[in-house]
């Protein structure tokens, strides 16, 4: 929902601009329905939401902001923390089931709990991972999304996805969910730009934001995910973007030297399954299997 803060390194929030990170989806301020729709992955392609059927999009309240999430079990939703850090289960609005974009919140249904990870920092965004719970098993054409246990490493090709701005100056967001495919960097590439980063296969995931596709701002917590024994697969969440310590983020998405940083699901395994009490698996009609 709101971008993600880089307080240490001065850099803004990702709510407040649009920044350039391939992998970010950050989220967006709602403002009015025209300009409150959630960003777009520039340079993508249309996705077939049959395909995707575990990603929503839900609203904050509070903070009056959009952002992304997936389903990763009958009634949890994982999303970012920094998109529900100010709010309770009551102000924000889940959006399950919908192939399009739509602001109507009679399709929405509120949230029951959040869980944000309690070691959550918004000043250096470590832990920007949170799960919320829904009222009751989600039902309708939905299904849930395993989250990848494998090794992701490096130059390896991750999909983000999400709904928003198609550019820099984009003022309406896309009602068609969106699709990019982006490539990790190494830690030679990468901690240089974002200090905290310790390689891919640790709490972060990081991609190039000024090469190929990118995403703008509005689709903080979205998926990042790939194909694992024919299946799709949670890798990654969206967080924020960057052009490192002491560098100002630009407003134009895109922009020369900057990362996108995902949070890497699987390092939070232990997270997710103490706060869930383990996940149980949705298939298209909302049934769960346990």
């Amino acid at each position: 929902m709101g971008f993600a803060k880089q307080g240490a390194s001065g850099a803004k929030s990702w709510l407040s601009s649009c920044l350039a990170v391939a992998v970010a989806v950050l989220a967006l301020p709602a403002g009015g329905q025209g300009a409150s729709l959630m960003p777009r992955i520039m340079g993508g392609s249309d996705a077939n939401y049959d395909d995707y059927r575990f990603i929503v999009y839900m609203y904050n309240s509070v903070d009056k902001t959009f952002c992304g999430g997936s389903i990763v079990s009958d009634d949890w939703i994982l999303t970012a923390a920094h998109c529900v850090k100010e709010a309770s289960g009551k102000d924000i609005t889940v959006f399950v089931g919908q192939a399009e974009y739509a602001l109507d919140m009679a399709k929405g249904t509120k949230a029951a709990q959040i869980h944000s990870h309690p070691q959550y920092n918004d000043q250096s965004m470590v832990n920007d991972i949170a799960l919320v719970r829904m009222p009751s098993p989600v039902k309708g054409n939905v299904v849930s999304v395993n989250i990848d246990t494998s090794s992701v490493g490096d130059g390896v090709t991750l999909r983000a996805l999400g709904w928003g701005y198609t550019s820099p100056s984009g003022s309406k967001a896309s009602k068609k969910l969106q699709q990019g495919d982006l490539k990790t960097l190494t830690k030679q590439q990468c901690g240089p730009v974002d200090t905290s980063f310790t390689g891919n296969d640790g709490a972060r995931i990081c991609v190039a934001a000024d090469a190929g596709p990118d995403t703008c701002p509005g689709d903080s917590g979205g998926p990042l995910v790939r194909t694992v024994g024919g299946k799709t697969v949670l890798t990654g969440l969206t967080s924020f973007g960057t052009a490192g310590p002491g560098k100002p983020i630009t407003s134009n998405c895109g922009a020369k030297g900057m990362v996108s940083i995902f949070t890497h699901v699987n390092h939070f395994k232990s997270f997710i399954d103490s706060t869930t009490g383990g996940l149980r698996e949705v298939q298209g009609d909302g049934k769960s299997d346990g």
